[in-house]
């Protein structure tokens, strides 16, 4: 449709390549993995397929290892959805194929066709009431156990839910068709509307949120005002004020999988509570979880450890070769951080975390999800009046005396 070379259709999808939450620089090409503070996490930029060669390049563009705000909103586009991960590599392949090519284009313009294609693919021309969507939607259908596996741990932890007073309902951009073909075979039921007091389908979220648009049935008739949720009924469209007038619900938690689009703006409307499924957090507990990433971290910890204490002894008085050893430290420490990052991704490294810090995708979970996990259903065996109460968290001067009360050493330390 927008005329690229028909060579471009042959390029394979590699899963392994990107990971989520990543930054694509419209004017440069180059895409990279952003801290919580904006810094760069420089072995991550990436010109197509390849790491860039001159990060002394990348430091000149942006006055340092740091992007300001302004050229975050102006100037980069984050890629925040499981979506993204096919997303930036037909980015990534494209542009190395220009590059291989010499072929002259503006990265701006990849992306804006890169999204629109995109977005085609979700929707179509159009979607209305009875519609099921774009091409990805009408794959899926075709084959539904090829995309989606059951899941009988869902079934069990909403009837709970239900069972023991609580109302639950379902709220997607998808269309009915397509959300119910996908319900009834992860539940197994065609019953499946029976798990939810309502289910609201081509929601427009996050518009959903902000708009005053409507209810409107999905059966017919269809244009009849809504002024209650009726059992068994689909809605569709409707907007976030009206939902909690008729429900009546003022405690709410509610899980999405997309911090922009699910849970930024029910918390700031509404004051939902909110929880962020994040599906690759599974992989990254698993190998956080390894005998060689724990010797691997503790053995970073103990050298920054050295590092600082022979820094403090870093004056005239100092032993003999202390900064040959500080200088062969730091080179440790830089082969060390790179390892840690590689087992997560190659290219990359963690989703969640740069070296020291959050990335820019961790903190946005951080500050607007109440809780995350890899799956609801991880909550199947917490007591439904359990009540998560959140980690106090320290600033640098508090860290010590703080850590030393929480472990109960301080009595020790002052009796000593």
């Amino acid at each position: 449709m927008f005329r690229y070379p028909k060579e471009i259709k042959d390029l394979q999808f590699d899963p392994t390549f990107a990971i989520r939450g990543l930054h694509f620089d419209f004017d440069k090409g180059w895409l990279m993995k952003v801290d919580s503070f904006g810094n760069i996490q420089l072995n991550t930029v990436h010109v197509g397929r390849e790491p860039v060669k001159d990060i002394e390049e990348v430091k000149r563009h942006y006055n340092g290892n740091h992007i300001s705000p302004f050229y975050l909103k102006e100037n980069m586009f984050q890629l925040n959805d499981l979506f993204s991960i096919p997303q930036a590599c037909l980015l990534s392949d494209v542009l190395q194929y220009f590059k291989d090519r010499h072929i002259s284009f503006h990265p701006r313009y990849l992306s804006d066709d890169v999204n629109q294609a995109a977005r085609i693919l979700h929707v179509g021309t159009s979607i209305g009431a009875h519609g099921i969507g774009g091409q990805l939607h009408e794959a899926i259908m075709n084959d539904v156990p090829r995309y989606l596996e059951k899941n009988p741990r869902l079934v069990s932890f909403l009837e709970r839910l239900k069972n023991n007073g609580k109302k639950t309902f379902l709220l997607t951009n998808s269309s009915f068709p397509f959300i119910s073909t996908g319900m009834e075979h992860l539940t197994s039921s065609p019953e499946w509307r029976d798990l939810f007091d309502c289910v609201i389908v081509l929601a427009r979220k996050p518009e959903f949120y902000r708009s005053h648009r409507p209810f409107r049935r999905v059966s017919e008739p269809t244009w009849d005002s809504v002024d209650a949720f009726e059992p068994g009924v689909v809605y569709q469209g409707g907007n976030l004020r009206d939902f909690s007038k008729m429900t009546g619900c003022q405690r709410v938690l509610y899980f999405g999988d997309h911090v922009f689009s699910d849970l930024i703006d029910p918390t700031v409307q509404e004051g939902w509570r909110t929880g962020a499924i994040i599906h690759e957090l599974a992989a990254e507990i698993e190998t956080r979880n390894t005998a060689s990433y724990r010797h691997t971290l503790a053995w970073l910890l103990r050298i920054e450890r050295m590092l600082n204490e022979a820094q403090s002894e870093h004056d005239e008085r100092s032993a003999p070769g202390l900064d040959a050893l500080v200088h062969e430290w730091r080179d440790e420490r830089r082969r060390v951080r790179y390892e840690l990052r590689n087992v997560f991704n190659r290219s990359f490294g963690s989703v969640f975390r740069t070296y020291q810090n959050p990335t820019f995708f961790a903190n946005k979970i951080r500050k607007f999800a109440d809780i995350y996990m890899s799956n609801v259903t991880n909550l199947e065996r917490t007591p439904l009046d359990y009540v998560f109460y959140p980690d106090r968290s320290y600033l640098p001067h508090e860290r010590l005396v703080e850590t030393l009360i929480d472990t109960g050493r301080i009595k020790e330390l002052l009796h000593q």
